[in-house]
Formats: structure tokens, sequence, C-alpha cells
């Protein structure tokens, strides 16, 4: 029941048929189920607000509840003065991509929401695995080197340095002991894989690849 006639023909059920022959209870009745459909909308809008995956407006306070520093308290005019860039750059930039360069689209603020979430606790490998990839949204393997004080995380799935290593980096910073070392490995196209495609030299300048975006590509 998500429309207003129905709620309507529900409320109708309830009372003696007269009354839908009768204007103004036709017109009480149609206000109060627009009035009741906004209210189950609002209701289950509330309800979408607990779920990270699902919360709009409610990132505001899944930021302000872990600490994360964006969203309703860290405006675009905090990010401004924090990235402090030169006069010239604002000129070129129209409102909205002034807008988008300083505050996080409702993806990456998902992801250092969860991210910060996972991270409360001791740090382990399955921890710092789990960190990892709410951000890269794929696989990513954690190894250990006690001796040596360092961690190495490894990106399976994904090809070349993720759009988002910044904001990952600066996860793992907050969870991981200060004494320990942090490396990264970035996986790339290899020789033996480009050999199995066994492309040509005309099929390979068909697909007018740049070297970067030879080094990442990922064959369906």
């Amino acid at each position: 029941m998500n429309k207003t006639r129905d709620i309507k023909r529900a409320m109708l059920d309830y009372i003696p048929k007269y009354y839908e022959e009768i204007r103004e209870s036709e017109a009480i009745i149609g206000a109060q189920a627009k009035a009741q459909l906004q209210l189950m909308r609002d209701i289950d809008d509330v309800l979408a607000q607990m779920y990270v995956d699902t919360s709009t407006w409610g990132l505001a306070r899944w930021e302000e509840l872990l600490g994360i520093k964006i969203g309703a308290d860290y405006s675009v005019w905090d990010a401004l003065e924090a990235s402090r860039p030169v006069f010239e750059e604002i000129e070129q930039m129209d409102w909205d991509s002034f807008e988008d360069s300083f505050v996080g689209d409702g993806s990456g603020r998902r992801s250092s929401i969860k991210s910060r979430i996972r991270g409360f606790g001791s740090v382990n490998s399955a921890l710092l695995k789990s960190v990892c990839e709410s951000y890269v949204g794929g696989e990513v393997a954690v190894s250990e080197s006690p001796e040596t004080h360092k961690i190495s995380i490894q990106f399976i799935d994904e090809r070349g340095i993720p759009s988002n290593i910044d904001d990952l980096k600066e996860a793992v910073a907050e969870i991981m002991p200060a004494h320990l070392v942090v490396e990264y490995g970035y996986r790339y196209l290899s020789w033996n894989e480009y050999d199995s495609f066994t492309w040509t030299w005309d099929t390979l300048d068909a697909k007018q690849f740049t070297h970067d975006q030879l080094e990442v590509y990922k064959p369906e």
C-alpha cells in the first residue's frame, strides 16, 4: 500500500458507505490519505539513515558519531582553508565543480564510515584487510613481517593505484600502531598476461591505449 488512492480506499472501508458520496467527507479522507502516505515515506527515509549503504542526509550524523571531519561540520569553506589553493585556480571553477573538489561524494563518505566502524578494536591482519577492502571494493592481501616491523598491503582485484588511495592510507594510519611501517603493493598488467592476449601490433594500435591505460588493462 504505497499510493494515495490505496490508502484512501482502505480508510473508506472503515466507515459507512454513504460517506463516500459526501463531498466534504471525501475531501477530508483524501487529505488524510496524502498525509498518511507522506508519513510512511518519512518513516522509510528515517529508517534508511540507520544503514550506511542507504543513508543520505544521515551520513553527517554517522560522521559526527565516528569523529570524521566532513559533511555537516566540515563545509566547503573549511576544506578550502585547509587546502589553500591559489586564487587563479578558483577563478576557473564553476560552483558545482568547486564544491565537488573539496567535499567527498556519498560513495566516498560511506567508505570512510565503514572503514572507521571496522577499525574499532585491536588491529590484526583480518581487521586491516577488512578496512582496506571497504575502500577499494575488491580483494586485498595483507602480510606481516614481525622481524622487520612491516605490514604489506597488496591489491589483488584493483589494478594500478586506487583512486582513493590517500583516504585509504589515512584510515590505515589511524588504526595502525606507530612503530609499524606499511608498504603498499600495486598490481599492473604483466608480460605473461599481455602475451596471453596474442594481439598483433595492428590489434593493439586499434585499441588506442595510452601507456597508463595498458598498464591497468583488465579483460572482461
